[in-house]
This record gives structure tokens, sequence and C-alpha cells, in this order.
């Protein structure tokens, strides 16, 4: 039994030097050995924030037809050389509406959308800005070394007051009374 384990030993050590190839040197040359490294790096892109709903509350809007602008701010990053594309879309196709009803006079509150390009490292445009979220919007940002590490970014939400005109000395609104509200959705993909 010992000698059969010996003799297994021994024609595996053979069979490994068997495949090996010898490089010889020429006579007052030099042999080489080329070795290749490699490893990889994960793709990772995304959206940091205090959570993954915020919340934006103009609070009365009937009081004022002033223009009311509220903002939070957000993390971009991605690491994809080609850089990232953003969309941003709304559930009420940019408007505020009120719980419980369609699009339609009095029931609904134009608003505007801005993005602040945070960093100059970041190349992108909106267009003219700000930007109605009547259709979903999309941008890119080049890859870029701000991309890759991460930039805070401010998202800007723009509603005009709906105070109307006096009517004998009452106040008046441009819309019914209710709560209204929409869901800005921002996505971020690698390119």
């Amino acid at each position: 039994m010992k000698k059969v384990a010996i003799v297994s030993m021994a024609t595996l050590a053979l069979a490994g030097t068997a495949s090996a190839e010898f490089n010889q040197a020429p006579p007052g040359g030099s042999a080489e050995l080329t070795i290749e490294i490699t490893g990889e790096v994960e793709e990772i892109c995304g959206i940091t924030a205090s959570s993954n709903s915020l919340s934006i509350d103009f609070g009365e809007l009937s009081g004022t037809d002033a223009q009311i602008t509220r903002g939070i701010t957000f993390g971009l990053l991605c690491n994809a050389a080609g850089g990232a594309r953003v969309e941003v879309s709304s559930a009420n196709d940019g408007y505020l509406l009120r719980d419980g009803t369609e699009t339609g006079p009095g029931n609904q509150i134009p608003y505007t959308f801005d993005l602040d390009k945070g960093p100059d490292e970041f190349s992108y445009a909106l267009g003219t800005r700000p930007v109605s979220l009547e259709t979903d919007r999309t941008f890119n940002i080049a890859g870029s070394e701000a991309l890759r590490e991460g930039r805070d970014v401010g998202a800007y939400i723009v509603v005009r007051g709906v105070k109307g005109p006096d009517f004998q000395g009452a106040p008046t609104t441009t819309v019914y009374a209710g709560s209204y509200y929409d869901i800005v959705t921002v996505s971020l993909s690698a390119q």
C-alpha cells in the first residue's frame, strides 16, 4: 500500500513537469517569461440621499401669486467611463394635481423643475432652464473624476402661488381648494 502511494506521487510529480515549457536562453542571451496580470472593477452608478423618497412641501399657496422655489440636494455618482444618463419624469406630467381629480382647469397647478449642475466638472444641460416636466427629460453627464467620485447636485421646483384677483375685497384663488401633489422620479444609469 505504501509503495503504491509513493509511485502515484512520483507519477504526479513527473506529469506536472512533463507539461511545463522550457524556454532556454540562447548562448550569451536571456530567457523571457511573460506574466499577464488581470483584474476587474465593478460598475457603480447611483443616487445618494437621506432616503429613497424625499419630500418638498410648498405649504399654503392661496395667499400669494408670487413664484415660490423649494429645493433638495442629493448626490450622483457613476464610475462608467462613458458617463451617466439622468432621466427626470413626473407622474402628473409637470402639474400638481388636486387629490382625487384628473387634469383640468381648477384642478392643476403647473410647476417647473431645475437641476443645479453642481460642480463645473459635470457637463450636462437641461436646455432652457427651468423646464416643464410635461414630458420626461433626459440628459447625459460625461464620464469624469467628479462623477466617478460622486458630487452633490440640487433639484429645484418652482411653483407660482394661486392667489387670484380680489372680488369685492374678498380673496380668490385660481384653483379649487384641496391637497395637490405630484411625484417626480430621478433615475441614473451608466452609458
